[in-house]
């Protein structure tokens, strides 16, 4: 049986995230868990949820958003109804490049071949970890991209699913954005027992135009 929930939302961090030391960290804003709360706050979701269901509230009611500092995912971000996880995409400078080939030979996903000497990355392989960046001692490598990652849909239980990704990392007025428009869908579309991850299973493609905009969105100001 489900146990007892105090709040409609919970949000879970990696040490990472919260402040704690990790050497796979990639450097977060500590307040980010706290600023996402706070728009899923303002959807409305507690009144509606509360008002949506017969009796205590219980665990699998609540909305799991888990956020992480790298694609370890020790927050779990890929069975949370929305993760979140810290993103770098790299990119070389190659008047500063020595060739010395170390970045290759760190790589945890094999992403980093070479032509001619020079690092060529595969993005398709890449998990945006940043570690190519913090071990080149020539600092040749740069973040052409620096944000999050999104994932949605991720659920345990009888009928798990590893949460679908969205293309491309996203700086944080964007994910914020989207947590909110996936909210508000959910609200719009909710029936009882009704998962987000089954929602984005069935909705996918009407999902993705909904959050479009918020993907979109301008990252200045």
């Amino acid at each position: 049986m489900s146990k007892p929930a105090v709040e409609s939302i919970e949000i879970t961090a990696c040490r990472g995230i919260s402040g704690g030391n990790c050497r796979f960290a990639i450097q977060s804003d500590n307040a980010f868990p706290a600023a996402i709360r706070n728009v899923v706050e303002q959807t409305g979701w507690d009144a509606f949820l509360r008002s949506q269901i017969n009796g205590p509230l219980l665990h699998h009611h609540t909305l799991k958003i888990s956020v992480a500092a790298c694609p370890n995912g020790c927050s779990r971000p890929h069975v949370a109804d929305i993760g979140i996880i810290r993103a770098k995409q790299p990119e070389l400078v190659p008047d500063m490049c020595s060739h010395c080939g170390l970045c290759g030979r760190i790589c945890p996903d094999k992403a980093i071949s070479y032509d001619k000497g020079e690092p060529v990355f595969d993005l398709a392989q890449c998990m945006k970890c940043g570690m190519c960046m913090e071990k080149c001692p020539e600092r040749a490598i740069r973040a052409v991209e620096d944000g999050y990652r999104v994932v949605l849909g991720g659920k345990l239980g009888r009928h798990p699913r590893l949460a679908s990704e969205l293309g491309g990392i996203f700086c944080e007025k964007q994910v914020l954005a989207i947590v909110a428009e996936c909210v508000f869908y959910y609200m719009e579309q909710y029936r009882p027992k009704l998962r987000f991850g089954t929602l984005v299973e069935e909705n996918y493609e009407s999902l993705m135009q909904r959050l479009d905009p918020a993907k979109k969105l301008s990252c200045k100001g």
